[in-house]
């Protein structure tokens, strides 16, 4: 599988639980039952619907990206590609059941939810109700019946929808029941600290530039634009072979000993490094959406032994790693704050690393609920034949 399609499938798994709720399935709604435990239903209408939500983030995300890897004119053809040939699976079947996974994972919270005799508020009903009248008033001019028939593409009702949001709700009231102050699961100084140690790797860098580079003012600042972006410029090819130079020459010196620290302050280019006087801290989480180029240096810091040297060529950067071992409570002081926070999508703030790994947390806490529940959980098999992300619409609305 190639390494686009991974981190696609990765980006499935790790949004889950805190996407918009109307990409989650709910309990109770009207359709054939596709999964069950006790009383706690998901139906077929919200597994396609729910389908149609990922299908279109998949195509926004990685659309263009899929056609030129794979070689096809459409993303209707890659469905049809076969990604094991051992098993014979297609994509369509890779990415189908990863969203059936995520289902049972929805199933087994809201039967905790139950479980715990956990309930929604009045206003947190309120609210839904409110965001549903703006639904129906901004796409069929407040007519129920105009808006079913929208919302009809995607395999649902308003009743249905209504009920998603309600999940969403209630997923997050399980979530800070367990992980929130005085909860049973509640997030302590060594919950965080194991999460870190488990997550981030250390390090210091020298950064060299190759093809492009920073235009530097006359004092040898960096030059932004109206919008404080810094700005580039080309590099010929004469400065390029130079810095490569003289990035082997440094490479050379941290491999035979001279003191790093020594050595960042005479060879290194990024200005921006200086401000970090306690190295670079990269958490696996937080590259997830940064690209290949985050992955690469992730990877290769992963793989390399405490106090070692390591050298990475990215399109316009040259880099020389010497990993650092882990500070204990290195989360917790003011200079690191910068490596601590996590974009938090639903209220576009940044929020502390111990309100961010409620989410991890919280997946994994499920996880081994639901290998409790195994026998309990019914599936209807009929459905998981035909329901195939393939099939759906692209929802990009609801």
């Amino acid at each position: 599988m190639k390494k686009t399609l991974k981190r696609a499938l990765t980006l499935i798994l790790a949004i889950a639980m805190i996407i918009p709720a109307a990409a989650m399935a709910g309990c109770s709604g009207t359709g054939t039952t596709f999964l069950k435990i006790g009383k706690t239903e998901i139906t077929e209408n919200m597994f396609v619907f729910w389908l149609s939500r990922y299908k279109a983030q998949f195509v926004y995300a990685y659309g263009s990206s899929i056609k030129t890897e794979y070689g096809v004119s459409s993303i209707d053809e890659f469905w049809k590609l076969t990604s094991d040939p051992k098993t014979g699976d297609t994509y369509n079947d890779i990415f189908t059941d990863y969203i059936y996974d995520n289902a049972i994972t929805y199933l087994v919270s809201l039967a905790l939810f139950d479980e715990f005799g956990l309930s929604l508020s009045k206003d947190e009903t309120a609210e839904v109700d409110k965001y549903i009248g703006e639904l129906r008033e901004n796409y069929a001019a407040g007519s129920k019946t105009e808006f079913n028939v929208v919302l009809q593409e995607y395999g649902i009702n308003e009743k249905t929808l209504r009920e998603c949001y309600l999940i969403d709700k209630k997923i997050t009231r399980l979530q800070n029941y367990l992980f929130g102050a005085g909860g049973p699961e509640a997030i302590t100084d060594e919950t965080v600290e194991k999460y870190y140690k488990d997550s981030y790797v250390h390090f210091e860098q020298i950064c060299i530039f190759i093809n492009e580079c920073p235009e530097l003012s006359e004092t040898g600042a960096y030059v932004t634009d109206k919008d404080g972006n810094v700005k580039y410029r080309t590099m010929s090819a004469a400065e390029t072979v130079d810095a490569r130079a003289k990035a082997q020459e440094a490479l050379n010196l941290a491999k035979g000993n001279e003191i790093f620290a020594d050595l960042v302050k005479k060879y290194n280019e990024n200005k921006e490094i200086a401000a970090y006087t306690d190295g670079i801290y990269m958490c696996r989480d937080q590259i997830l959406y940064a690209g290949e180029e985050a992955n690469k240096i992730f990877d290769t810091v992963s793989e390399t032994a405490d106090d070692g040297i390591a050298f990475i060529e990215l399109e316009n950067s040259l880099h020389i790693i010497h990993k650092l071992p882990l500070t204990a409570g290195a989360w917790k002081k003011p200079a690191n704050s910068d490596f601590f926070l996590f974009y938090d999508s639903a209220t576009s703030k940044y929020i502390s690393i111990g309100n961010y790994i409620k989410t991890p947390l919280f997946l994994e806490y499920i996880e081994s609920k639901r290998k409790e529940m195994t026998g309990s959980i019914v599936v209807n098999d009929d459905v998981r034949a035909r329901c195939k992300i393939s099939s759906v619409k692209e929802n990009y609305y609801f």
